[in-house]
């Protein structure tokens, strides 16, 4: 039988070892479900933004995360990527859209903000020195002389951009399937910018910029299995 005294000892005792127990914080468990979010996240971004040759989205490894935020913030509230006939984009709007808060879209966007640049392969030709020239004429009052950018002036940096991407972007501004909403004041500046750069001096400023300061250059499969010594691939 237990006695009255031996049952106060027993809860007492007990409530002794519980209340030594650390408390287990609500927040702590709610970063680790928000970090779990994101990183599903960053791994569907991944099936297209890498440096896989047959990738369909350009490479964002190192970009500004002012820049990707802004970006990210478009295509979700539909700033961009509402014109069907823009399929890249509007697909970018597509995926943007699971995206369910400012948390999941600072996560995405610090990610690949943190990571190291990653190489490319060089797709656009044209003249270097022409490009150069044009560049200092029209691009670096805004994106600065190494392409570097400018966030006061919403100019972000070059420095990480392929050159089909680069020069695909630049068509979509001349043509009006990007910076055509009036809520995309940054758009809008670079499409009323391209409007007249004929197709030479859009090749020409891209080959330079990626040239001069863009991702370091990687080699394509074709290049990489040619034959030593051999003109052609095969």
């Amino acid at each position: 039988m237990i006695t009255l005294m031996q049952f106060f000892i027993f809860i007492g005792t007990t409530i002794l070892l519980f209340s030594c127990v650390p408390e287990v914080k609500k927040d702590s468990v709610a970063l680790m479900s928000d970090s779990q979010r994101g990183e599903t996240l960053v791994a569907e971004c991944m099936l297209c933004h890498s440096n896989k040759e047959a990738q369909r989205g350009p490479i964002l490894h190192g970009m500004e995360m002012w820049y990707l935020m802004d970006q990210l913030e478009k295509f979700r509230s539909g700033v961009r990527g509402k014109l069907a006939s823009n399929r890249s984009e509007y697909l970018m709007g597509v995926g943007a859209r699971k995206i369910k808060d400012d948390f999941e879209l600072a996560y995405v966007a610090n990610w690949f903000s943190e990571q190291d640049p990653l190489p490319a392969i060089r797709t656009v030709q044209g003249s270097l020195e022409e490009g150069k020239e044009y560049f200092n004429q029209r691009c670096a009052s805004c994106h600065g002389g190494n392409g570097e950018g400018n966030r006061l002036l919403n100019a972000p940096s070059l420095q990480r951009l392929e050159g089909w991407y680069f020069l695909e972007q630049m068509r979509k501004f001349r043509s009006g399937e990007r910076g055509y909403h009036p809520q995309d004041i940054g758009g809008q500046a670079m499409a009323a910018a391209s409007q007249e750069i004929s197709d030479r001096n859009l090749r020409n400023v891209v080959a330079y910029c990626v040239d001069a300061f863009g991702p370091e250059e990687e080699l394509s499969n074709r290049d990489r299995l040619a034959p030593n010594k051999s003109v052609k691939p095969f």
